[in-house]
Formats: C-alpha cells, sequence, structure tokens
C-alpha cells in the first residue's frame, strides 16, 4: 500500500512537471527559432492570443517560460553546490576507522557507503544526489545499542538504494518553480512522509520488530530537545528524527492503523483548472 502510494505521488509530483517543461521547451524553440510545433498547447495559447490581439500576454507567457527553466536550472545548481560543500566538510570530519568499521559490518547490504563523523551530537542522515552515502556521528553511535544501530542503519540504507535524496530533491524544486499547480507542493511534502514511513518498515522488516527503529527514534528525540540553542542545532542535523515524527510513531505504536495522507481540494481543483483551461484552448484551437 505504502509502496504504490509512493509511486503514485511521484509519478504526480514528477509527470506533471516534466508535462509542463516539455511544453515549455516546444513553445519556447518556436518562439525564439521559428519551430512549427501545431500540437504543443503554449503554441496554440500564443497563436489565439495573437488572434485576439493580446500580444502582451504572448510576451508575459514567453517571460514565464524562460524564468521557470532559469529558476529551475539555478536552484538544482544551488542544491548540488550546497550538496556538494556539505559532504567536502563532512569528509573534514570523519572517523575513518569507524566507517571502516561500519562498512564491514554492512558490506552484505549491497556496499552502502557510510561516513561516520567525530560529533558528540546525534546525527543520521543520507546524503548526495549522485552518489549518496549514510552520514552518522560517533555522538550516535555510541548512544544506540546494537539493535538501535542496526535499525537506523537499514532506515537510511533504503533512502540510499532508492535514491531519495535525488528525487525529493526534484520534487521540492518543481514545487517551488511552478507555484501555479499547488497540488506539487503538498504532493513533495507527503512524498518525503511516504518515504520515512517505507524506510521504517525496512527497518522492521529485517530487525524482525518495531523496537529498536522505535526505540532509536524516541532516543533522538530526547537528545534533540529544544531547550538549548545547542540542542536546536541537533535538530537541524538529526534528519532521522525531524520528518514526520508523529505519523511515524503512531505506525510504530499500531502499524496495522492507516495513515491517511489527503492532498487538499483546494490544490487539486486549481491545478485541474489550470490543465482544463489548457485543454479547452487546445480544443477549440483545433475546432
Amino acid at each position: 500500500m505504502w509502496k504504490t502510494r509512493s509511486k503514485m505521488l511521484f509519478t504526480v509530483g514528477f509527470g506533471i512537471p516534466l508535462l509542463v517543461l516539455v511544453q515549455m521547451f516546444m513553445y519556447a524553440m518556436y518562439k525564439l527559432f521559428g519551430w512549427d510545433i501545431r500540437l504543443n498547447l503554449l503554441w496554440l495559447c500564443n497563436h489565439w492570443m495573437s488572434r485576439m490581439g493580446w500580444m502582451s500576454v504572448g510576451h508575459f507567457l514567453l517571460l514565464l517560460v524562460l524564468l521557470t527553466f532559469a529558476g529551475t536550472s539555478w536552484l538544482l545548481s544551488v542544491r548540488m553546490i550546497q550538496t556538494r560543500a556539505a559532504v567536502t566538510k563532512l569528509r573534514s570530519m570523519e572517523n575513518h576507522i569507524w566507517s571502516a568499521t561500519l562498512n564491514a559490518r554492512y558490506e552484505h547490504l549491497r556496499r552502502p557507503r557510510f561516513l561516520v563523523v567525530e560529533q558528540s551530537s546525534p546525527v543520521a542522515f543520507t546524503i548526495g544526489l549522485w552518489r549518496p552515502c549514510i552520514v552518522l556521528s560517533t555522538g550516535l553511535l555510541h548512544m544506540l545499542d546494537t539493535e538501535e544501530e542496526k535499525a537506523v542503519v537499514y532506515h537510511e540504507v533504503h533512502h540510499l538504494w532508492h535514491r531519495d535524496p535525488l528525487k525529493t530533491t526534484l520534487l521540492s524544486v518543481f514545487a517551488a518553480m511552478m507555484p501555479y499547480i499547488p497540488v506539487l507542493k503538498h504532493t513533495s511534502q507527503q512524498y518525503r512522509i511516504v518515504r520515512e514511513i517505507l524506510a521504517d518498515n525496512e527497518a522492521i522488516e529485517r530487525t524482525g520488530n518495531a523496537v529498536g527503529i522505535g526505540s532509536a527514534l524516541l532516543k533522538l528525540l530526547r537528545a534533540c530537545s529544544p531547550s538549548t540553542g545547542e540542542n536546536r542545532t541537533q535538530i537541524i542535523q538529526s534528519s532521522f528524527a525531524d520528518t514526520s515524527v508523529n505519523v511515524r510513531i503512531s505506525r510504530l505504536l499500531d502499524p496495522e492503523r492507516d495513515v491517511k495522507l489527503r492532498l487538499p481540494r483546494y490544490a487539486i481543483l486549481i491545478s485541474a483548472m489550470v490543465f482544463l483551461l489548457l485543454s479547452i484552448l487546445f480544443v477549440w484551437s483545433i475546432g
């Protein structure tokens, strides 16, 4: 069920922007280089507006296309630069002995890449768009027992295997650059929740129970209590415990309980109206 939800959310969050970007690319090629693409929805909009004498709107549409491409490219570039800088900084803090130990201990898990950093605060997350790795801190490893450590590792390995950092980054960038399709924002948020639940399920399946992952999550929450400035920093760093905590805890306490995730009706309505308008223009133009 959760796998199906994950696939559906990613299909919506990635498929809709991809379709829009393809249409925008074809329209930009028509406007800039004179490509004759008569089945493009944006071309039909431009053709219809030209016939109605609304050329200023056509110029605005071209500006929107160029800004969308430029903004998407810029945001993706910023994310890649930030990720590379973060990995470089983490490498400078690496405890090579601990990293080698974990890489050897969990070598059977399709050779996951562990990066253990020398830090007293608990840290657990997967980072990297193209070559993801699992980042853990020495403080976290000292805090957890063997069963809890395995649960956290299996949780993060699930993110690594499915390249979740890359997928969530793409969905968040598309949602930011296409606010006129509000369903994308909610899809991105719910996709993160579903991926965390699936990662928890991976840990439960491999350890045989929910005790390890539940205990590790509670320990991290207690360690990341926002009572001091130092602990607030820990909250930001520990992504293992900062996403959909309430939903995850309710799932761990009652695995049979179905957590309902629904997209807001207004977001679906507005998004549907955008595509409906384009469809009407398409039918009108070819009719």
